[in-house]
């Protein structure tokens, strides 16, 4: 029986879907990852999160017998790599590695050139928040002592969106100080600064200032998240220092185009998390003043949304303007 040309069209068409519906299946998960994977990091190398992103990468490595490439794409607080991301073919083989300045670039910019909606999060793997610190000359002993000193006049400097809108809140918002911000454009020229005394006090990842403080360089006053960090066991939270119930906290994540199938979200997911809860990497990761964290796959996309609403929320009150 001769096929006329429609039919043809149709059955060609049934073959299409039923080939993508295998791709698509838990089946077609199950030979997840069959070649290398790509991490696309949003930041240079050398930094904490290009760091992190290479720790879990060995990990994966290790698991799935494929290499994990890893490839840096700095610019525009991540928005640069998140772009390509989103872009990327769905199919797990390209995964964004960022920090929650993907979450601050939300609201701070007005066209990042993407939507998260174009983005789905696999796994969330460490937690860090701020620390305030000052001079190791500086006769402060407590962020109290230290507004007192200065009268509520002084200049901080920062490097980074984050830094930025923490230290904005705080200093203008919270304790409604004179002060006056001097922009880095990261954290290393804004610690430098510090030390040259050229500013009164900085704020930064901890990751960053904890080496300066091991060496006697700098005093952390306080750190931002809502428990004491490890790495400065007795330094205060903002809630001890009379600024109760204050979180500000960041986060390292993996995202994977938002068309890739949630049976490999799944597995990705597993996965990463395995790497985290591995004693050595755990404890690589709290070397570099990183908490671990893992979370599940069905619970990643409600934790991101909180915090570019947490983020949000902030660079209001502070009246920070965006690009």
């Amino acid at each position: 029986m001769r096929v006329i040309p429609h039919r043809r069209a149709l059955i060609a068409l049934s073959v299409i879907l039923t080939l993508g519906a295998i791709v698509s299946s838990p089946a077609g998960a199950q030979n997840y990852p069959n070649r290398k994977l790509t991490f696309m990091v949003g930041f240079a190398p050398g930094g904490g999160i290009d760091t992190i992103a290479r720790v879990i990468g060995q990990g994966l490595t290790d698991q799935f017998g494929y290499q994990i490439v890893i490839e840096n794409r700095p610019g525009a607080a991540s928005n640069i790599a998140a772009r390509a991301v989103a872009n990327a073919t769905p199919d797990g083989y390209t995964l964004l590695v960022t920090g929650n300045s993907l979450a601050i670039n939300q609201t701070y910019y007005k066209n990042p050139g993407y939507s998260t909606d174009e983005l789905s999060p696999v796994a969330f793997v460490a937690r860090d928040s701020m620390a305030l610190a000052v001079n190791a000359e500086n006769a402060a002993r407590t962020l109290t002592e230290f507004v007192e000193l200065t009268k509520g006049k002084f200049s901080f400097g920062f490097g980074g969106s984050s830094a930025r809108i923490g230290s904005e809140y705080v200093f203008k918002v919270l304790l409604k100080t004179q002060a006056i911000g001097v922009p880095f454009q990261s954290g290393v020229p804004a610690i430098n600064a510090l030390l040259g005394n050229h500013v009164d006090i900085i704020a930064g990842p901890i990751a960053e200032i904890y080496p300066q403080v091991q060496q006697g360089k700098l005093r952390a006053l306080v750190v931002t998240g809502m428990q004491r960090s490890r790495a400065f066991p007795d330094v205060p939270t903002l809630n001890e220092s009379g600024l109760p119930g204050i979180d500000i906290s960041g986060w390292n994540g993996f995202f994977v185009p938002a068309k890739v199938s949630p049976e490999i979200g799944t597995k990705l997911n597993g996965a990463i998390n395995a790497v985290v809860k591995n004693p050595t990497v755990d404890q690589r990761m709290r070397q570099l003043a990183y908490e671990p964290y893992a979370i599940s796959y069905e619970g990643a996309p409600a934790f991101f949304q909180e915090s570019i609403e947490g983020w949000a929320r902030m660079i209001r009150l502070a009246g920070v303007s965006g690009e």
